[in-house]
């Protein structure tokens, strides 16, 4: 018994590994390095699960036992939900979006995506060149000024992003309260 829990507990352990980078929850950066640590994960989990399976039909051979599925529907399970999870449109799909922009700034490799959702949440999107990583908190409008309450956010994403912005619905910006920060396009409103 200790065997099949210590060779499942592994195989789980590698599989929630596997999905946790992935999972949209709290602030979460994702780049190449995670598409890597992803590649290299399922691989193991592939080198376990053919071990597994060489020594399940040799011991099936010499004592005519039963074959053990379950590390093939760990694996099995595990990938199926990885691969969902990184083939989501909509990263937070348990809302709906309300509000998508998008920031460039011209010269450098920074960029952002800012979306707001239904639920009073935001995620805020600073994206370099191999990478991106989104914070995440509360959204407040009062009348036509959009409050994100995240104080660091102006530190987190290298000034890409504010906390306070005029929302102009007829030119389709967000525009920054304070100097010194460009203003968001929005491609998406819902009212």
């Amino acid at each position: 018994m200790n065997k099949n829990l210590a060779k499942y507990g592994i195989i789980s352990i590698i599989g929630i590994i596997l999905i946790y980078q992935f999972l949209p929850i709290g602030d979460y950066c994702s780049g190449l390095l995670n598409f890597l640590n992803s590649l290299f994960l399922l691989g193991l989990l592939i080198i376990i699960l053919l071990i597994l399976t060489i020594r399940n039909l040799i011991r099936i051979k010499k004592k005519n036992g039963k074959f053990d599925f379950i590390p093939l529907i760990l694996v099995l399970v595990f990938g199926a939900i990885w691969y969902l999870i990184i083939d989501l449109p909509d990263k937070k799909f348990w809302t709906e979006k309300s509000l998508s922009g998008f920031i460039e700034m011209e010269g450098t490799p920074k960029s952002g995506t800012l979306e707001l959702f239904k639920n009073g949440s935001f995620g805020a999107s600073y994206h370099r060149a191999d990478y991106s990583c989104t914070y995440q908190g509360n959204y407040e409008i009062i009348d036509n000024l959009l409050v994100l309450k995240r104080t660091d956010l102006t530190e987190l994403t290298d000034k890409v992003f504010t906390t306070e912005y005029l929302i102009n619905r007829k030119d389709s910006i967000l525009r920054p309260v304070k100097n010194g920060f460009m203003e968001i396009g929005i491609s998406k409103i819902m009212e």
